[in-house]
């Protein structure tokens, strides 16, 4: 193979074994799609994403989240990095995987805890638990989406996030 073969395969690769930190690529999600009564507000600036709202349990709910739909060609990828602060509350980051779910509301998940000083977390996927999921775990290439989640209880969110990155 010639030079130019090579880095047409090494671009290539890159380019899905990547997360954009395009705002046009994120979209906020919250339980209001299924009667709950959480907000969120997400507001992108230079490199920052700011996530501001409620989680609210009301009427069966309890989420706020950040998405991106990814699409990583590899299982080689080992998680993903990231700088955060807020309030001192724990986050989550949520996997949902391709094909159908049972029950269709399944995700993987691992929980991080912020400050009010930026740190760096990195999030390893072969950490992540299990949620409604029958499957043992998750393999990167079976990834349709990553979100930054408020889950489970009521609590203010209050969280900026920066730097996002995959780990190889």
């Amino acid at each position: 193979m010639n030079k130019i073969t090579l880095t047409l395969i090494f671009v290539c690769m890159n380019s899905f074994a990547d997360i954009s930190l395009d705002p046009k690529n994120w979209y906020p999600v919250t339980d209001n799609v299924m009667g709950g009564q959480s907000t969120l507000e997400v507001v992108a600036e230079e490199g920052l994403f700011l996530m501001q709202g409620d989680v609210s349990t009301k009427n069966n709910g309890g989420f706020v989240r950040l998405g991106q739909d990814v699409n990583f060609q590899d299982n080689s990828i080992k998680g993903i990095q990231f700088k955060a602060k807020g309030n001192n509350e724990t986050y989550e980051i949520h996997a949902t995987l391709r094909g159908i779910k049972v029950p269709p509301w399944a995700y993987f998940s691992q929980k991080f805890t912020v400050s009010e000083d930026w740190q760096e977390f990195k999030i390893y996927f072969n950490n992540f638990s299990a949620e409604g999921y029958s499957a043992r775990s998750l393999k990167p290439s079976n990834i349709r989406n990553l979100s930054f989640a408020g889950y489970g209880r009521d609590f203010e969110v209050d969280l900026t996030i920066k730097d996002i990155a995959i780990i190889n």
